[in-house]
């Protein structure tokens, strides 16, 4: 799949400590992910975020968690500023995994987009409203998930509510894995 490079967050990694001399892994809309140390057999990875919405949520206190959420290990506080006026923030997370096909994990993530990109075509007359509704749908809709996602999935709502966020399940880098096959929602939400 080509990535619209028009879409990445344009800017340089900024001058820190704690980033210098890291290989760069990824790269999306608002965040530049970096590779991180090995700290007790768990990988991670430093996420610089310039969206004040993805900063809430992997650091609010009322942020969602649980098994279907990354880890967060650190805040390590801002680094300037990104071309979009936002204060660059340093968070130290879990490394996560794209998903192969034909994983339980995969499967489950394949059913989340489907099913949130069906209920989002249903509601599109509601506009921005819609990616919300789509979620509820997700929450309140008898698809067989398991208790710890259906919770998730709330949990997700709620925090999109509490923050005017707006929910993403369609990306394919907003699900992602452990090494253990656990799904996990790494990037779901964005700025209104």
């Amino acid at each position: 799949m080509q990535i619209d490079s028009s879409l990445l967050i344009p800017d340089p990694v900024p001058d820190h400590p704690l980033l210098r001399g890291r290989k760069e892994i990824g790269r999306g809309e608002n965040t530049i992910v970096l590779d991180g140390d090995v700290v007790d057999g768990q990988e991670r990875v430093f996420k610089v975020l310039s969206s004040p919405t993805d900063y809430a949520y992997y650091t609010a206190p009322d942020r969602p968690t649980g098994s279907h959420f990354p880890v967060v290990f650190a805040d390590h506080g801002t680094a300037g500023r990104s071309s979009r006026g936002f204060p660059f923030h340093i968070v130290e997370v879990e490394k996560l995994y794209p998903l192969p096909g034909g994983c339980d994990a995969a499967e489950v993530a394949t059913k989340i987009s489907t099913s949130y990109f069906e209920a989002c075509q249903a509601w599109r007359n509601l506009a921005q409203d819609m990616g919300r509704i789509a979620l509820h749908h997700l929450v309140v809709s008898p698809m067989g998930w398991s208790d710890a996602l259906r919770q998730s999935l709330k949990a997700l709502e709620e925090f999109s509510t509490e923050y005017g966020a707006l929910p993403d399940l369609i990306k394919a880098d907003n699900l992602m894995m452990r090494k253990d096959g656990t799904l996990v929602f790494s990037d779901p939400v964005f700025m209104e």
